[in-house]
């Protein structure tokens, strides 16, 4: 296999952001010797490669030849989680250990003992083992450059930690380490629980679960229509109307008053138009026609009194800027007719369907 040695060399000084002349100076060496060791026309002494070796934060075996770590480190990952999902925990343990003597800096074999030590620690409450887990996720993210799995992130790895401090019942730094690294919202729900449910901090602790119930609500809605339109492309019309009288309850039960307006009125028209597609695929076209005016009554009611806004959502109305924004048209009419050529109904329809669509959606309100 080919030697790599002056390539990561040179690959790992950069990473870590140092000149030749800062690397010389900490191994009290010249500049040239540095250059003669990245171009390829000497080595390293080993004393040296283990001192490289501490500086660029990676194993003995990464700094000669990467690939010859990563294949023996992925034998060792496989063993420790297969013990895991066995439970068997001591054992897990002892291969840890051992893993890390071999590849004390090598990203994946650490951040895997780490969540081999989260999932011990949480499943037994074993303070020794979070503790470890702690350290390991740490020393992950300082290695984090070495990361090719696009599944992990530095938040991730720092969520993880937090996780640790709330096995540890040390809640408050756990929370703190949540609302540091919660992109995009992505910690809202776990922070409203522990900030309500253990330390009883009501007030902040109910706007975060605020926010998180819009966030589940905005994405159930999303993939309620996902799967929807799946049924359509699979053709599973049985299956598709089974889901849309799901999805209309579900989004009917989150309006506060059932007779008022809502945002989710717009979806309910879509999906009432879905269900006359399920129909028409059926053959059931009495069906169907109702649906379609159902769907059209449903967007124009919404139409004359728009609400793009979390008015009459349950447990929201005080929530302070909760626009909603959505992809499916201006008005709720104009959201059908780009429906039908967007989500590629017009394919899945009969002649005489689409021609009475256009027909009851008004020619002015379709471009089909």
């Amino acid at each position: 296999m080919e030697h790599k040695l002056a390539e990561n060399i040179r690959k790992y000084r950069k990473e870590r952001q140092m000149t030749q002349e800062e690397l010389a100076e900490k191994l009290n060496l010249t500049v040239g010797t540095i250059s003669k060791w990245e171009r390829g026309s000497s080595e390293p002494e080993l004393s040296y490669l283990m001192q490289l070796a501490q500086i660029f934060h990676v194993s003995l075996d990464a700094l000669l030849d990467f690939s010859i770590q990563g294949n023996n480190a992925d034998v060792l990952m496989e063993k420790i989680g297969k013990l895991l999902n066995a439970r068997e925990f001591e054992e897990v343990k002892k291969e840890c250990e051992a893993a890390l003597l071999i590849y004390p800096n090598y990203f994946m074999v650490v951040a895997q003992v780490a969540n081999a030590y989260y999932v011990i620690g949480t499943m037994t409450k074993e303070k020794e083992a979070l503790h470890k887990a702690i350290k390991y996720f740490t020393h992950s993210i300082d290695l984090f450059s070495q990361n090719s799995d696009p599944q992990i992130s530095i938040t991730l790895l720092q969520n993880h930690i937090a996780g640790c401090y709330l096995a540890l019942d040390e809640t408050q730094k756990g929370i703190d380490q949540m609302k540091k690294n919660n992109i995009c919202g992505i910690n809202d729900a776990d922070i409203a629980v522990n900030m309500i449910v253990t330390l009883r901090q009501n007030k902040e602790g109910f706007e975060y679960a605020q926010k998180a119930f819009l966030s589940s609500m905005s994405k159930m809605i999303n993939v309620l229509l996902a799967i929807m339109t799946y049924d359509i492309n699979e053709k599973k019309p049985q299956d598709g109307l089974r889901t849309v009288e799901k999805a209309v309850e579900y989004m009917n039960l989150l309006k506060d008053n059932r007779e008022g307006m809502a945002f989710v009125d717009k979806y309910v028209a879509s999906a009432m138009l879905l269900s006359a597609v399920f129909h028409d695929m059926l053959g059931e076209w009495d069906a169907a026609k109702a649906d379609v005016l159902k769907a059209i009554e449903q967007a124009e009611a919404f139409d004359k009194e728009p609400c793009f806004n979390v008015k009459n959502i349950i447990f929201v109305d005080n929530v302070e800027d909760g626009y909603i924004y959505d992809s499916l048209g201006l008005t709720a009419k104009q959201g059908l007719v780009s429906m039908m050529e967007e989500f590629h109904l017009k394919e899945s329809v009969s002649d005489r369907f689409l021609k009475y669509f256009r027909k009851e959606i008004g020619q002015e309100e379709s471009t089909l």
